[in-house]
């Protein structure tokens, strides 16, 4: 029993070692280029406004009920019955400003500094795809709340609310996945 429990043990931390060393490798041993600054941060900032719409969006999915007499009443009920659902609400409301700024800046900087030259085409093209998709999720997200419900926008609101929270994220999860794959691939601009 004790040489089972030995050889797991050794197994393990094997297995640790292995991720600590990928971790190390990959995330913590990175360095960041001289003179970087807060300009050239605003893809990471993009990101990082990205993970907040992702968790305000799902602390809200418990709470907004996508029908057309629900909808508005359910908002109403966000924002005044739910602890801090108010404040959830509201930074839900605001990111995705602060999200496009972030992405429009990070933009701006590669194609004025030509950072989207050979050999990095195709994260220009894959930023451009995230771009088009941050405009499409502040689109469906606005109409979700607007206030001009009818029998006709039931159907609409239905199919707005999945394309919200579904199929958009989903998307961009993957262009994502691909941008960043990309980076790590050919690198940033200045070398690491």
């Amino acid at each position: 029993m004790d040489d089972t429990k030995n050889e797991f043990n050794k197994s393990m931390s094997e297995g640790s070692s292995f991720l600590k060393e990928i971790v190390e490798k990959n995330i913590t041993q990175k360095l960041i280029p001289k003179g970087m600054s807060w300009f050239g941060c605003m893809g990471g900032i993009s990101l990082v406004a990205f993970l907040v719409q992702t968790i305000t969006g799902i602390f809200l999915m418990f709470y907004f009920i996508p029908g057309t007499k629900e909808a508005m009443a359910s908002i109403q009920n966000i924002t005044h019955h739910v602890p801090f659902g108010w404040f959830v609400q509201r930074i839900h409301a605001v990111g995705p400003h602060i999200m496009i700024a972030m992405v429009i800046s990070h933009m701006v900087r590669i194609f004025f500094k030509g950072i989207y030259r050979h050999p990095r085409e195709l994260h220009w093209v894959s930023g451009s795809c995230l771009f088009i998709l941050t405009l499409l999720m502040y689109f469906t997200g606005n109409l979700l709340s607007v206030g001009n419900m009818s029998e006709l926008f039931t159907i609409r609101l239905s199919f707005l609310y999945a394309v919200h929270v579904a199929v958009v994220p989903a998307i961009m999860g993957l262009f994502m996945g691909m941008h960043f794959f990309m980076i790590r691939k050919t690198g940033i601009y200045e070398s690491l």
